[in-house]
């Protein structure tokens, strides 16, 4: 089983540029991907405690009498570690290291590595404390933006002094044809400034009026999945896949036409979540047409990755990076089938308000988006800490585990919400019984909550014993 599958930079035969480029960012992308995975455990404790709580809301018994362990305040929690400690974190140390594979320009200089270490260390505390003050109930009450100003603050100075470097490796490119990844790198890193900032200043730090803030809001869900994580995960795929098999890119020349489809669509399809609510028709309308229309560019990138009939390599076989990157394409198909059929009015009447949207956010956050993730870490840290780092068992638990949890919790997500949906409207059933009807999927959810939790401590045991081995940072 190989999980450390090299991936080269433009000259793949002068490895001592690959081994340059590995040491300059060995501390700081090591870094962002501990810690993103300690908020990962973290975040997928508190969602099991969500998801214990839909069927036995006193859970924990101790604690039922403490307003900051109520639901309302620890759903955002768990919401945002796992968007801006996981998520981000984990792109933002794939963007970087890929960045720099792809270019072949390592990060040279002890103040250019200490900023970005200072930005790291920032991020986290921001995340922590923004968290513990919505603990205490100082949230800004926006969704997906409840930390309080002074964290989100910092958070937008953190990622310009962490990202500042790895867009400067596009330019420095040595390759006049830039490689598909490195468009998606670009659009991710250069769009979390423009979406983040212009939600926040327009929503928490000085809001807009009412009328406008849930389009705006909505837009801003949207986009910080299709224009923020999802070019990274994209930019994972793109880079890692054709490698890992040993074949070329199939019909390269319409990559261009998902590229610049996905980000012309990405902000229009959060809107979506306002169809049938107090904003103007034509907002609906961009909505249900963008989430339509967004199946041809993920038919595209489908047909770019997987549409080759070459043989692939030997070792290719039981890769588990391999296995991550093509269930998060897996995932990122039923994103675009599943929303298009949600966005239809008719359709959204019936499951707007059940659990199927957020069978589409687990898609999208969990599927598309962090098991290239996952895939990618599988094969950065053995190239980081040039050695075989990866306890081959606990990585093959870790997949199987995840992926077990991770569709089961989709599949029980969408049955549950169908279900209820459906009667919610039948006038014969009364809405005091519509819950009876979710509840045995609500405890199958939970079930499927703590394969995903289990799979979140493997990995982060096998990260531990990864960096913890004979020494932390070898010499080649």
């Amino acid at each position: 089983m190989n999980l450390s599958s090299h991936i080269p930079c433009d000259d793949d035969h002068d490895t001592s540029e690959s081994r340059a480029v590995d040491s300059s960012l060995r501390l700081p992308v090591l870094l962002l991907f501990g810690n993103a995975v300690h908020w990962l455990i973290i975040a997928t404790l508190i969602s099991l405690v969500l998801a214990v709580k839909m069927i036995a809301p006193d859970f924990p018994s101790l604690l039922s009498g403490l307003s900051c362990f109520s639901y309302g305040r620890l759903a955002p929690i768990a919401r945002d570690l796992f968007l801006y400690g996981w998520a981000s974190q984990a792109a933002l140390a794939g963007g970087i290291w890929l960045a720099a594979r792809l270019a072949g320009r390592p990060l040279v200089g002890v103040i250019k590595t200490s900023v970005v270490i200072v930005a790291i260390v920032f991020w986290n505390l921001a995340v922590l404390l923004g968290s513990l003050a919505i603990l205490a109930g100082y949230s800004t009450g926006v969704e997906w933006l409840e930390y309080p100003n002074w964290a989100s603050a910092t958070l937008f100075a953190s990622f310009l002094l962490i990202a500042f470097w790895a867009i400067l490796h596009f330019d420095y490119r040595r390759n006049e044809r830039a490689e598909v990844a490195q468009w998606y790198l670009v659009a991710g890193l250069c769009s979390f400034p423009w979406v983040y900032g212009t939600a926040n200043l327009l929503l928490t730090w000085k809001p807009l009026q009412a009328s406008a803030q849930g389009p705006i809001q909505a837009w801003f869900t949207g986009s910080f999945l299709l224009l923020w994580l999802l070019p990274v995960a994209l930019a994972s795929i793109y880079a890692l896949l054709p490698r890992i098999r040993g074949v070329h890119l199939h019909h390269r020349n319409l990559a261009t036409l998902a590229f610049w489809g996905i980000l012309f669509l990405g902000g229009w399809i959060g809107l979506g979540r306002l169809i049938g609510g107090p904003i103007p028709a034509w907002m609906s309308a961009a909505a249900t047409v963008s989430a339509v229309f967004l199946l041809i560019p993920i038919f595209i990138v489908c047909t770019n990755l997987l549409g080759s009939s070459e043989t692939e390599r030997e070792e290719a076989k039981g890769n588990l990076s391999l296995g991550f990157l093509l269930n998060g394409l897996y995932a990122l198909i039923g994103v675009g089938a599943l929303g298009a059929l949600a966005s239809l009015p008719l359709v959204s009447s019936a499951l707007h308000f059940t659990s199927v949207s957020e069978a589409i956010y687990q898609l999208s956050v969990f599927g598309a988006i962090s098991m290239p993730l996952f895939g990618l870490l599988y094969t950065c840290v053995p190239e980081l800490l040039g050695r075989a780092a990866w306890c081959k068992t606990l990585a093959a638990w870790h997949f199987w585990v995840t992926i077990v949890g991770f569709w089961l919790l989709v599949l029980f997500l969408f049955l549950g919400g169908l279900v209820t949906g459906l009667a919610l409207i039948d006038p014969v059933v009364t809405f005091r019984n519509v819950g009876s009807f979710a509840y045995p999927f609500s405890v199958l959810e939970c079930v499927a909550q703590t394969l995903l939790l289990i799979a979140s401590l493997i990995l982060g045991g096998n990260l531990l014993q990864a960096l913890a081995g004979n020494y932390l940072f070898p010499k080649r």
